[in-house]
């Protein structure tokens, strides 16, 4: 995957790029968009995600947008503000740290999009999600799910063994946020439809378990150990 960096702060952008770089992608960075399509003059193919500092995108718009134009290009813009970062990079501050953990994160997300990879499954303990073919398979039995229960089992295994509060799950899966009361009302009626088509129907095989007053875990039921048969009289 190929990165182009444009932060008018040099400073700032080489900080990303070591960052962005130990993600495994190849990153280039300018401090202008100017600078930028000098660097991508007579290249082949443009990268695959920009990251553009905030104040670059609104000075540089329109020639952005025409080259965006001319080369039939739909990129991940990122806008940035590293502003208050400051020009020291050897004195990183907890919200700089933050900052580039966050972008770090976001690439490596999007790396699947970029870079097809050996087919994956999701697995938590019997249940196992094929992302690419959108199956599900429970106890060595495959169970059609609609796409929203589908996605909403995925996120929840992608995120297993993690308590997942509803209005997360509303705004990854429906892509809004709602608020407390509805986003309660609408993971619940879709967890229990789930439940009932994998035969999650008690505490020892239900996947996906509730957390009153916080949401939702997936995670293997705990299994009660065998109660030991009581001793016989000794002889």
């Amino acid at each position: 995957m190929e990165i182009l960096i444009v932060n008018p702060q040099p400073i700032w952008a080489q900080r990303i790029q070591a960052r962005l770089e130990a993600t495994g992608a190849q990153v280039a960075s300018a401090t202008s968009w100017s600078s930028a399509a000098e660097l991508l003059k007579g290249a082949e193919e443009w990268p695959d995600i920009l990251v553009i500092e905030h104040r670059a995108l609104e000075k540089e718009a329109a020639p952005l947008l025409d080259a965006f134009r001319d080369e039939d290009w739909l990129p991940v813009v990122v806008p940035t503000d590293f502003q208050h970062l400051g020009q020291d990079a050897s004195q990183v501050s907890l919200r700089a740290e933050e900052e580039l953990r966050i972008l770090e994160t976001l690439v490596m997300r999007l790396k699947g999009a970029f870079e097809p990879a050996a087919h994956q499954y999701v697995r938590v303990g019997r249940l196992t999600i094929d992302p690419a073919r959108k199956e599900v398979v429970f106890a060595a039995r495959r169970v059609p799910l609609p796409p929203i229960q589908f996605r909403l089992l995925l996120y929840m295994a992608l995120n297993a063994g993690r308590v997942v509060e509803p209005r997360e799950l509303v705004r990854e899966i429906w892509g809004y946020t709602g608020s407390e009361n509805e986003a309660r009302q609408l993971i619940s009626k879709h967890v229990s439809r789930i439940r009932r088509k994998l035969g999650w129907a008690d505490e020892e095989t239900n996947y996906l378990q509730s957390v009153p007053g916080f949401g939702y875990m997936l995670s293997p039921p705990q299994r009660t150990p065998a109660k030991k048969p009581p001793a016989g009289p000794s002889v």
